[in-house]
Parts: structure tokens; C-alpha cells; sequence
């Protein structure tokens, strides 16, 4: 099976739901990053058995963008293994899934979320607010919290580094981050990194007033 696609909290829940489904049909789970599993590992736990005689589920994360090695999608292309999940956090071509005749799960972002970021700027909280009810009606507020989360971060990075602290985003997208983060101050991105530090700590420890969209809501409003 090929999980992809960039709403990776919703793939990560399914990839989640797969791996305790397979530990209750008894089968051994054998993890692997793209950019360090090793061809003779693969041979091991694909092909035989664990020291205990149990089959295996092997589950390779980021294998087509951190791939050490070509031999390696090769060789899984011509096995076609029916005990292997490859995780990616990024849609991969059609044409590539192709070449593996296995089932695949796509789970992508909505649009709407995009735009909820973009418009996340001090003194516009009544139209966040608005595209904020409708990004949670097509996606979790698990998958909101964690881009906006990633988005503050960048903000942070954009403010005191400029491009040079944003190699990994294409030119556009740093132009963006740049031009977005000269609307705040730095001391409000880093109040507002800490208010989501606490309400994630909150979610996570049963201590919050609310369900997680509705301390969005409040957050958004405080803009």
C-alpha cells in the first residue's frame, strides 16, 4: 500500500490504523526511514521471517524523497510485496504509483486551509475567523493547528533570517513568508508560538477548556 499526500496528520491517523490492524492479525511491525534503510534489511524482513517465525509488516516512510538508492525502488517495483506500506508526506506523480500494482490512499490538504494562512495577519481576525469555520468543515482542527503551527514557525525563521533561513521553501513561498511576516511584530509571533505551545499541551494532557477548534477560534479572535 502507498499512503501520500500532504495532509499528513490524516495520513499519519490511517498509517496508524494499518499498523494496529496488522499487530492484532499477529503480525511483527518493522519501521524503516527512506534515507537509511539498506537493501539487505529489506531482503531480511521482507522475505523471511522474525526470530519469534512471525511475518512481518514493513513500513518505509519517505522512500521516493530521501531514497538512498534507486535499487532499492527497483527491486519493491519488480517483488511487488503484498507486507509493505510506503509513507510519504507529499504527493507522489501518478505515474510513479503506477509501477507499484498495489492499493494507495491519497490525502490532500483543502485549498481553503491556504488561505486560512495567508490571511492570518494582525486586524483581519473576522475574515480568518470565517475561513477558519470553513477549512475545519473539509479538514480536522488537528491538520489546521499543525500548519499554522509550521506557518508561525516559518513567520519566526522569515523575520530574523530572511531567505536564508527558508532553503527548504520554493522562491515564491519565501517571498510570501517574507512579505506576510514584515505585517507583525516579532514579539507577536512568539506570544503567539507560546499561546499554541500551551493549547497543544493542553489538548494533549486533557486540561483544555475546549475542543481544539473552538481554542483556534479564541486565538484567532485575540488578533
Amino acid at each position: 500500500m502507498i499512503i501520500h499526500g500532504d495532509n499528513q496528520i490524516e495520513s499519519r491517523k490511517f498509517l496508524t490504523e494499518q499498523i494496529d490492524q496488522a499487530k492484532e492479525k499477529g503480525l511483527g511491525v518493522v519501521r524503516f526511514e527512506g534515507k537509511e534503510v539498506k537493501m539487505e534489511q529489506l531482503l531480511q524482513v521482507l522475505e523471511g521471517k522474525s526470530l519469534l517465525g512471525e511475518e512481518n509488516l514493513v513500513v518505509i516512510e519517505n522512500l521516493f524523497i530521501k531514497s538512498p538508492s534507486q535499487s532499492i525502488i527497483d527491486y519493491l517495483i519488480k517483488s511487488q510485496p503484498e507486507n509493505l506500506i510506503i509513507w510519504e508526506g507529499k504527493e507522489i506523480s501518478q505515474a510513479r504509483i503506477n509501477k507499484f500494482k498495489t492499493a494507495t490512499r491519497f490525502f490532500k490538504l483543502p485549498q481553503v486551509i491556504f488561505k486560512f494562512l495567508d490571511a492570518f495577519l494582525p486586524g483581519n481576525s473576522r475574515y480568518s475567523l470565517r475561513l477558519l469555520k470553513q477549512t475545519v468543515t473539509q479538514s480536522s482542527a488537528e491538520s489546521v493547528f499543525y500548519m499554522l503551527a509550521r506557518q508561525i514557525r516559518f513567520l519566526i525563521i522569515a523575520q530574523q533570517l530572511g531567505k536564508n533561513g527558508l532553503t527548504g521553501l520554493h522562491p515564491f513561498q519565501q517571498q510570501k513568508m517574507i512579505a506576510q511576516a514584515k505585517r507583525f511584530k516579532l514579539s507577536q509571533l512568539l506570544t503567539i508560538h507560546r499561546k499554541l505551545l500551551y493549547i497543544d499541551w493542553q489538548q494533549k494532557t486533557g486540561q483544555a477548556p475546549m475542543d481544539l477548534a473552538g481554542q483556534l477560534d479564541l486565538l484567532i479572535a485575540s488578533l
